[in-house]
């Protein structure tokens, strides 16, 4: 999917069809977890996405050598972050998990804001957050730890994504630390639990599992890519705020999954949070304008996980 073929359609409309393609690609996994179990599942997608990352970008072998002190860690914390995901969504529906996410970023907000107004924000997504994790988590205490798990190596993988972002050229970044993330998962996806070897090769386990890895890596980080030649910074952060809220739609639509009133109010507070404090970083000199179009699509926006993880 190249970007100049997206040029006329609107970076907004390209964004917001990237995240609700992320989420169809979750629901969809949710649907394979009943085949091969959240590690198979993570396991496939993780080799798939790659091998598709990389004879779309074709990434020069010297650049991992050159920069694997950095592609090392993000690798490491790209396979958290999946394995993690799905464990929580296997457990949980997918609006909350995507909502309780949030909470590495805007912990990161928080720390490195010196504005009392960003702190009101995030005790607000705080709330909404211990709403959830009461409402549903405490009933599954692992689900709820691998969300927050998650929220965690998403807020890893946005300081390693940006610098990954800045040192390798293009996709090339990006499409080495899913190969990284994916050589890791191996070892590690029989110690959590997979299946037999016949099931993962099984032809439809297989087609499901290509399906998943294009709606949650190759259609979302390509739309998102091509948004972000044309998009401020600002009207990036405040769009992909939204992402919760479809998520929890998603999860309504295919998998029934059904939020309470009270769980919705939460969701709606973490996403109010989110549009505050990303309405706040509109007073940076850094959005004046779209970002450098040679930057990674790595380089991704603190509301943005899943994107690769879900």
């Amino acid at each position: 999917m190249r970007p100049y073929a997206l040029g006329t359609v609107p970076a907004p409309l390209l964004l917001l069809t990237g995240m609700v393609s992320l989420q169809f690609g979750s629901a969809f996994a949710k649907r394979l977890f009943e085949q091969t179990g959240p590690t198979g599942a993570t396991l496939l997608r993780l080799l798939i996405a790659a091998a598709l990352l990389c004879l779309l970008s074709r990434p020069a072998p010297r650049l991992l050598r050159t920069h694997w002190r950095l592609l090392l860690p993000y690798g490491a914390v790209f396979a958290v972050m999946q394995f993690s995901f799905y464990e929580a969504t296997s457990r949980l529906p997918l609006g909350v998990v995507v909502t309780l996410e949030f909470s590495g970023p805007l912990l990161l907000a928080a720390l490195t804001s010196r504005r009392a107004l960003d702190r009101l924000w995030v005790a607000l997504a705080g709330l909404g957050l211990l709403v959830l994790g009461g409402t549903q988590g405490m009933d599954d205490p692992v689900g709820l730890a691998a969300s927050l798990l998650t929220g965690a190596a998403l807020t890893g993988y946005i300081l390693l994504g940006a610098r990954v972002g800045r040192a390798v050229p293009g996709g090339s970044g990006l499409a080495l630390g899913l190969t990284v993330a994916a050589v890791l998962a191996l070892p590690t996806a029989p110690v959590l639990g997979l299946p037999s070897p016949d099931v993962l090769l099984d032809p439809g386990v297989l087609a499901a599992a290509l399906a998943v890895a294009v709606l949650t890596t190759v259609v979302p980080f390509s739309l998102e890519f091509a948004a972000l030649r044309r998009m401020p910074p600002r009207v990036f952060a405040v769009l992909s705020t939204v992402e919760p809220v479809i998520a929890a739609l998603v999860g309504l639509a295919l998998l029934g999954e059904r939020l309470s009133s009270l769980q919705w109010a939460a969701v709606l507070c973490v996403v109010g949070a989110a549009v505050g404090t990303g309405r706040a970083a509109a007073g940076t000199p850094t959005d004046a304008g779209p970002p450098d179009t040679s930057t990674a699509p790595s380089d991704r926006s603190p509301s943005r996980k899943n994107g690769v993880h879900s």
